[in-house]
């Protein structure tokens, strides 16, 4: 690895601690429509887009429900940020605080729909961090596909060599593992496979060990 000149970041998990709150909001409408909406259901989706997870629902559950679900959830899901903000990973600031002083690029790819990401930063005042936000709306296939980390990558004017991703889920390291972008697990939810171990440069515990790996790495 040479010096990092771009970060790449998922957001989901890696910069919020937002999967629980999914599944909750979710879980709040399944239960009063009597729904069998399960851990071990969402658990399988953590890290695809809101159209493959919608797309899933309607496979799973009738018509009539998977829409409530998609609508209501979503809503239930925003009154809950509004109210009480987003939870930070631990060492997210630190971070983008010393990129930014290094004025080292920084880009959010997330599989959430772009005005998601966009409400998300802004409800928590970041995004004057960011050079670029690519939603997954904005993308055709939706991870593991590499495509919106190639996109992604385009927007920092780097060569990937000098470019990291950062990312909690296994489908988010196979992206970026296949549009051939260095990647660091930070693990939220799920535990690192032998596959995720294979395709990331490391696992670290947190973003402030991402500080400092990068501070290593350029001095």
């Amino acid at each position: 690895m040479t010096k990092i000149e771009a970060v790449i970041f998922d957001m989901d998990g890696l910069m919020f601690d937002t999967e629980v709150l999914y599944y909750e909001a979710n879980r709040k409408i399944a239960k009063r429509i009597d729904l069998a909406y399960t851990w071990e259901f969402h658990e399988k989706y953590i890290g695809v887009s809101d159209e493959e997870f919608h797309k899933e629902l309607y496979l799973t559950f009738e018509t009539e429900a998977a829409e409530t679900l998609i609508n209501e959830g979503g809503q239930a899901l925003l009154e809950h940020v509004e109210v009480n903000g987003l939870r930070k990973k631990k060492g997210l600031i630190e971070l983008l605080d010393y990129l930014e002083s290094k004025n080292i690029k920084k880009i959010v790819a997330s599989s959430s729909i772009k005005s998601l990401v966009s409400l998300f930063l802004e409800k928590e005042q970041l995004t004057p961090y960011f050079d670029a936000i690519i939603g997954g709306d904005e993308v055709t296939r939706a991870k593991p596909s590499p495509e919106i980390y190639e996109k992604a990558w385009l927007k920092t004017q780097v060569p990937k060599e000098h470019t990291l991703v950062l990312e909690d889920s296994l489908n988010g390291i196979r992206a970026s593992y296949d549009a051939n972008i260095p990647v660091i697990m930070i693990p939220d939810l799920i535990l690192p496979t032998n596959e995720a171990k294979e395709k990331t440069l490391m696992i670290l515990d947190d973003l402030n060990q991402v500080k400092t790996f990068i501070e290593q790495q350029n001095q």
